[in-house]
């Protein structure tokens, strides 16, 4: 690499991010930069731990443009290097290093959902599983929340593991 490398953002077929990103890694000698979330999602059997990209088809490489993106345009994976017209649009330093700082293990931020006082939550499992309650306390040293439900037209409090419940969130990118 260069002393004129820069970063990039290259555009990737949908859910290519991981193999595009080795192959640069691999085929071009790129250092390339594709950051992922974990987080859970309810299903019907459960809550179940999902891990996406955070930008979803792109990933940032660092390349000297003039001599290497003839190669990566070439990469299979590959769509195009982000730009405006045929100029290639730059992506600042202070960025990549700012996601950088907020991964975990190179490339995967983990998140973790925060139960509160009065939120919805749906109950994943144990007897009431499938029902939609609200928070009215949380118990972290039993690790446990009491919840609202309403059982035969009554609202009812019942503790349950904070494992058997989970926020009625949108998706941890979205915001509010």
């Amino acid at each position: 690499m260069t002393d004129t490398a820069l970063w990039y953002c290259v555009r990737t077929k949908p859910k290519n991010e991981r193999l595009t990103s080795q192959l640069l890694r691999m085929e071009v000698g790129l250092a390339v930069f594709c950051p992922f979330i974990r987080f859970e999602r309810a299903r019907r059997t459960g809550r179940t731990w999902v891990t996406e990209a955070m930008f979803p088809g792109y990933i940032f490489a660092r390349m000297d443009y003039s001599t290497q993106s003839r190669h990566v345009r070439s990469i299979r994976g590959v769509l195009t290097i982000v730009g405006f017209g045929d100029s290639p649009t730059v992506v600042p330093e202070e960025i990549v290093e700012d996601l950088r700082r907020e991964v975990q293990d190179g490339e995967t931020i983990v998140i973790q959902p925060q139960i509160e006082i009065g939120e919805e939550v749906n109950v994943i499992a144990g007897p009431f599983q499938g029902l939609r309650a609200v928070v009215s306390r949380v118990l972290p040293a039993r690790e446990r929340v009491a919840v609202l439900l309403e059982v035969l037209g009554m609202e009812r409090e019942v503790e349950v593991s904070t494992k058997a419940v989970l926020p009625d969130q949108p998706h941890p990118m979205c915001k509010e």
